[in-house]
């Protein structure tokens, strides 16, 4: 519970009507407790509020004046003490009273958060989070990014390093924009996939819903829609387009692996960066092995059975380690 006087004491701070001793009391009561701070620096942040309304009052001061004489020969000789008892009541009335609208302007004029942000990052496992926005975002393996809403810039920034694919929750007025090194990547209602290890020379993008504007600072860049894919290369600064469709850019992310005459040696690569398996090639002649197939299964291991099976290979575990041994490969297989 408070002090009865105190709320009078903070009433006299905040109007800057207080005495030197009245200021270090009320500095002592908020020093007592982090309860005793919060609950100044809310009577505070009313008090300003209100202050700011800008709300005007007239008075006619002459007409007020002429009343109070007419009252000061039938009135009353009143003791100091008294008199102190009567401004006390009439003070915290006002008091009141300036709290009460005070809390009805702060009531219908909330106080946003400037900034809204978030952190989310992946180590040897992919990783899907909601965004405070409610957008979501599905990381691959050592990837991060970082989110921040800015309240008065009405924008919402992700910087990304890494992978990842992003389904937008749009918004005209709050435009959603992503930083992966020296590319932005800009919302125009869409899902899509940013591939941007800061390590790689290239930045890609796979825009699979909407349409997304591509580019820098320095240059406008590509707008790309459903199905369509680009890369950025950062030692020429320059945009590409691509034709040729990459089946298998969300595979970290479905699990779903479509290969159409793949040499074995990217087959067995790319199971291996998205389940962390150690799928081995016993010997060369395997590597330019062909394989067209497709897998939708969350084993590596039973997909390096069914590749041994398809390609009369043998497969033996030693270890960690899946081995895939034979002659090799006469022909497309």
């Amino acid at each position: 519970m408070l002090h009865h006087d105190m709320d009078e004491l903070i009433g006299k701070v905040l109007a800057g009507e207080a005495t030197v001793q009245e200021q270090q009391e009320v500095d002592a009561w908020i020093a007592q407790s982090e309860t005793n701070r919060a609950y100044y620096e809310n009577l505070k942040t009313i008090f300003d509020k209100a202050a700011g309304t800008g709300v005007k009052m007239e008075f006619d001061a002459d007409a007020a004046w002429s009343k109070v004489k007419g009252k000061i020969g039938k009135s009353k000789v009143i003791s100091m003490e008294k008199r102190s008892e009567a401004t006390t009541i009439w003070v915290r009335i006002a008091a009141g009273v300036a709290i009460f609208f005070g809390v009805v302007y702060f009531l219908n004029n909330p106080i946003a958060p400037h900034t809204q942000q978030m952190a989310i990052a992946s180590a040897d496992t992919t990783r899907q989070d909601t965004l405070p926005d409610g957008s979501t975002a599905f990381l691959n393996k050592k990837s991060e990014l970082a989110y921040s809403y800015d309240a008065k810039a009405k924008s919402r920034k992700v910087k990304l390093k890494g992978e990842a694919y992003f389904s937008v929750k749009h918004d005209e007025k709050k435009p959603f924009v992503i930083e992966a090194d020296e590319v932005l990547v800009r919302d125009i209602g869409t899902e899509f996939n940013l591939k941007a290890y800061p390590e790689k020379d290239t930045i890609e993008i796979l825009v699979t819903e909407g349409e997304v504007q591509f580019y820098t600072l320095y240059d406008s860049g590509l707008n790309l829609k459903a199905g369509q894919r680009a890369i950025y290369s950062k030692r020429n600064k320059m945009f590409y387009r691509i034709e040729k469709p990459d089946t298998n850019v969300l595979a970290y992310k479905t699990k779903v692996f479509s290969f159409n005459n793949t040499d074995l040696k990217s087959v067995v690569e790319l199971l291996n960066e998205v389940y962390n398996s150690k799928i081995v090639l016993a010997n060369k002649k395997l590597f330019d092995c062909r394989l067209t197939a497709n897998y939708k299964e969350d084993n590596a291991a039973i997909i390096a059975e069914v590749i041994a099976e398809t390609m009369n290979l043998t497969l033996t575990r030693r270890g960690e380690e899946l081995i895939l041994d034979g002659d090799g490969c006469t022909s497309t297989q």
